[in-house]
């Protein structure tokens, strides 16, 4: 058991899973739900309402010309309300922690539970006539051989037995059960898309920005934009601690980024962040000049390497929630581009 002690992982979620059963993980998720649905109208909008007031009115990105010193000079003058919020470190990503945590479990979840699924499908096969197809030599027939087996195995079979030997209701209900066992993960459905679909509906609430229209254009001065606000944050806990500070990850873990990722893929902001984040353009920037200064005290190299560290892992988490999300409402998705023909010779004369 010591194995299992001091973290929460997969054989956990296994464990309660197999407890709970679908309806008792039901209950749990809806349990999170109405969490996420009080951070979401509660303190996140709040926190959010209150930042956005004290973000600048224009934050440009500013041209390569400057350098990367001179950019991260110009943001960190330009956030400096954000960068020396009081709360910021404390109750702000603390909120955000516990959205992002509930995101992960139920993906999680999700998870333990189509693997026990899969693995109830295999310990029910030979009961219900579901047999491996055998190895046939060289000129042996496999239907001779299939039929052997499914002969050996015929008093394994539950339907044939219980119509055989049981009452109608008995034969009725042994069919239900192969019936839900048989088609269980036939239907494509997916916890934690649901989960995503409660979210974005909480999120159309007054204190949160519409979602952009597809085809607005991006450009730097919509500072309403939850993407803005968040690349404000990023920029805050991209800087470097000292060596007696606890790191945002050592904090807070992962359920702060999952958070910040989930919300702005569910507004359809995914890929303004990607191009106007303050924290990206500096580290283009500063791949292409390769400087490697300190300024307003903080060593640009230590701020790039994080911020490459937590590009990556946006990218993972954006590249999860793109596969549940419909295509239809997926901003990150492929984009269908309309090609036309070049003109025959017959129009050109």
């Amino acid at each position: 058991m010591a194995l299992f002690t001091g973290f929460v992982g997969a054989p956990h979620l296994h464990a309660l899973v197999r407890l709970l059963g679908y309806q008792g993980v039901a209950v749990v998720v809806g349990e999170l739900l109405g969490v996420a649905r009080g951070l979401l109208h509660g303190t996140l909008a709040q926190f959010t309402q209150a930042l956005q007031n004290a973000m600048p009115r224009h934050c440009k990105l500013p041209r390569y010309d400057y350098g990367s010193n001179g950019v991260l000079g110009y943001y960190h003058a330009q956030l400096t309300d954000i960068v020396q919020y009081p709360d910021a470190r404390t109750e702000l990503f603390h909120a955000f922690r516990e959205l992002g945590n509930i995101i992960l479990f139920c993906m999680l979840i999700e998870q333990a539970l189509s693997q026990e699924e899969v693995t109830d499908l295999l310990h029910a096969a030979p009961f219900q006539n579901i047999l491996p197809r055998p190895h046939t030599a060289e000129g042996e027939k496999p239907e001779t051989k299939q039929k052997r087996l499914e002969a050996k195995y015929a008093a394994l079979q539950i339907v044939p037995n219980v119509d055989k030997y049981g009452t109608a209701k008995q034969s009725q209900l042994s069919r239900e059960g192969d019936l839900l066992t048989r088609e269980r993960l036939c239907c494509g459905l997916s916890l934690f898309s649901v989960v995503l679909r409660r979210l974005r509906a909480c999120l159309a609430a007054p204190q949160w920005p519409a979602p952009a229209p597809k085809h607005h254009a991006a450009t730097d001065l919509d500072q309403n934009d939850f993407h803005r606000l968040w690349s404000a944050l990023q920029f805050l806990y991209c800087i470097p601690v000292g060596e007696t500070q606890f790191t945002v990850e050592e904090l807070f873990g992962e359920g702060l980024h999952w958070a910040g990722c989930t919300i702005i893929a569910l507004l359809g902001q995914q890929r303004r962040f990607e191009a106007l984040d303050f924290c990206y353009h500096i580290l283009r920037v500063q791949r292409q000049d390769q400087k490697d200064d300190v300024v307003k005290g903080i060593p640009l190299k230590r701020m790039v390497d994080r911020i490459r560290r937590f590009q990556v892992l946006n990218s993972q988490i954006f590249s999860v929630l793109a596969r549940h999300l419909s295509a239809e409402d997926e901003r990150a998705g492929v984009e269908h581009v309309r090609c036309f023909p070049p003109p025959s010779a017959n129009k050109i004369n």
